[in-house]
């Protein structure tokens, strides 16, 4: 049982898909992971197979990229909306059996709306999921990592026997090197070999008193010689004896010495594969960091290098803006026409210029109102009929404009005219 089903479209995720595979099973062990649905044999009816591997699961990453939603088949419909779809039937059954669906957007995606979805997958727009980047992968795999693990475990946990069998030691006949059956209470080595000693000496010694008998030796004499003779017989049953039994002995420490031996090299050759173990682990860990490090040094090169930009393109607006400020009074300039706020009441920004009997004039369409808040570059000059103070603004407005002093006519006269350059 797989706790993780990675659920993706080939030609718009593949890539991300395996990279997330490769972090999964790194952190959560081989047995853990499940990508594709693989090897179904000729005639199984392959939504039940869809069905029956994602029931099994704990929780179903669907990888989102920016084509998920769009992606067509051959004849130009959409994939989504075939019922046959891979990755319609492994989202839509997991979202039916109520098993945590997580979204994984991937090249930039964005979720997709409840609308852009068939009916049986529109629950998945409403999941909360996560973004996996290529500046912050590391990272991002961690945050999904920390979520995915209660899950993981849960699911373990579950299909753990617990219910474990006790062995009853039975009793067993013991047992050579080569297999063969040794009696419990064997003899000693040599025994059988005293006992005929003993019992040929005994003969000699009966056939010795026999014949001193017969030479009517002295019973006393016989009886003597058949205790010395079993003396012997003892003694040398006995030397026999304790000579085997240091043999056993030895051969036991002999034993002993080889297991412990045995056991020193398992435990020195763990201790090695633990200490190798661990230095992986650690080379791991550092690449790791190492990547981590490059791809934040990246993402602030590209950061201090679009700042750069955005600082440049600034500069080049000022200089533009100042270039057309320049051209402005340079024409104003060589046409006697200059720009001025004028204060209100009657003013505003407005273009003027000093007539040759030396009364102002403004910008004007009619002779009558001034062109207020257009700018020189602005002006049609062909249709410029300049509204001129004095006479010719007392003959319009009943004033000359030189009556009060904030009069534009009166401020205008006071500037002092624009020289070319």
């Amino acid at each position: 049982m797989r706790a993780i089903f990675i659920s993706y479209r080939r030609e718009d995720a593949e890539g991300q898909a395996g990279r997330l595979f490769d972090d999964l099973i790194s952190h959560f062990g081989e047995d853990t992971v499940f990508m594709d649905v693989a090897g179904i044999e000729p005639g199984r009816d392959f939504r039940r197979v869809i069905d029956e591997h994602v029931a099994s699961c704990g929780v179903l990453l669907a990888i989102i990229g920016k084509s998920w939603v769009d992606a067509t088949d051959e004849a130009g419909q959409r994939r989504l909306d075939d019922p046959l779809d891979f990755v319609r039937l492994e989202t839509a059954s997991a979202l039916k059996r109520d098993i945590p669906v997580v979204p994984v957007l991937v090249h930039g995606a964005r979720m997709p709306r409840a609308d852009q979805l068939p009916t049986d997958l529109t629950e998945l727009a409403y999941r909360n999921g996560v973004e996996l980047t290529h500046a912050r992968w590391d990272s991002d795999v961690q945050v999904l990592i920390k979520a995915l693990s209660p899950h993981v475990a849960s699911l373990q946990q579950g299909g753990v026997e617990t219910s474990e069998k006790a062995a009853v030691p039975g009793r067993s006949t013991p047992k050579t090197e080569d297999g063969a059956t040794s009696p419990r209470a064997a003899p000693a080595a040599g025994k059988n070999s005293l006992t005929l000693i003993a019992l040929s000496l005994t003969a000699i010694a009966l056939g010795a008193g026999g014949y001193w008998v017969y030479q009517n030796t002295a019973e006393q004499e016989r009886s003597a010689t058949e205790k010395a003779l079993a003396a012997d017989s003892d003694r040398l049953a006995q030397e026999y004896a304790r000579k085997a039994e240091a043999d056993k002995m030895a051969a036991e420490k002999a034993r002993v010495a080889e297991a412990d031996k045995m056991a020193r090299d398992r435990a020195n050759q763990q201790a090695e594969a633990d200490k190798l173990a661990a230095e992986k682990a650690k080379l791991n860990a550092e690449r790791r960091s190492l990547e981590s490090a490059k791809a934040q040094a990246q993402a602030e090169a590209d950061r201090i290098a679009g700042e750069r930009r955005e600082a440049d393109k600034l500069a080049a607006e000022k200089a533009a803006e100042a270039d057309r400020v320049a051209a402005e009074r340079a024409r104003l300039a060589r046409t006697g026409w200059r720009s001025h706020d004028f204060p209100a009441p009657n003013g505003g920004l407005a273009v003027f210029r000093i007539m040759s009997d030396g009364n102002p004039a403004c910008a004007s369409y009619n002779a009558a109102s001034c062109l207020w808040g257009v700018t020189y570059d602005k002006l049609d000059l062909s249709r410029l009929r300049p509204l001129v103070c004095g006479d010719a603004h007392r003959a319009r407005w009943g004033v000359t404009g030189y009556e009060d002093p904030k009069h534009w006519c009166s401020i205008a006269r006071r500037l002092r005219p624009v020289r070319a350059e």
